[in-house]
């Protein structure tokens, strides 16, 4: 019998925290991809108000990409500082977000112009009179109760109904 193997200890490659970063980044940049192109896609050509967001309305999407950076840029620095501020990391957090909030809808409501673009109705698409179905009325005997037993009159369907005539003297 063999003496049994020494065991070797399992040395880990990275630190998990290090991996999950990694994942995270990575998705991050395909999500923010994907965004980038659902919001710049061109619309129509000749036709205003299509395609993304940013082609529709420009001066929303600018506004919100500066909103989002202004709130990245003060969570880095919430959250990188030496020291945690007085009313906690949570409620500055809260606070700083609420104030970024605030700033963005004051930069909306007093953009020159208006944040908001307002593109005209598109108009309706008209088809021409020679591809419209005609409808001709049809004509039916409709019996009533003042003729004489086996004779009808003759009326139109979309039509109201006249009353029968009738002849003096026979």
């Amino acid at each position: 019998m063999s003496p049994a193997k020494g065991r070797k200890q399992f040395v880990q490659a990275r630190p998990r925290a290090e991996v999950f970063a990694a994942v995270a980044v990575g998705t991050g940049i395909v999500v923010a991809t994907a965004l980038l192109i659902w919001l710049i896609r061109p619309g129509s050509p000749g036709v205003p108000g299509e395609g993304g967001l940013l082609s529709r309305q420009p001066r929303v999407t600018i506004l919100l990409v500066l909103s989002a950076i202004a709130l990245a840029s003060f969570v880095s620095f919430i959250l990188r500082r030496r020291h945690p501020p007085r009313i906690g990391t949570r409620g500055a957090l809260a606070v700083g977000t609420a104030g970024v909030v605030v700033l963005a809808v004051a930069a909306g409501i007093f953009w020159p112009d208006g944040v908001v673009r307002h593109w005209p109705k598109r108009p309706k698409l008209i088809t021409p009179a020679s591809s419209v179905p005609v409808s001709v009325p049809s004509t039916t005997k409709v019996p009533t109760p003042t003729t004489k037993p086996g004779t009808s009159t003759t009326v139109r369907t979309n039509t109201t109904v006249a009353a029968p005539t009738t002849s003096k003297g026979g």
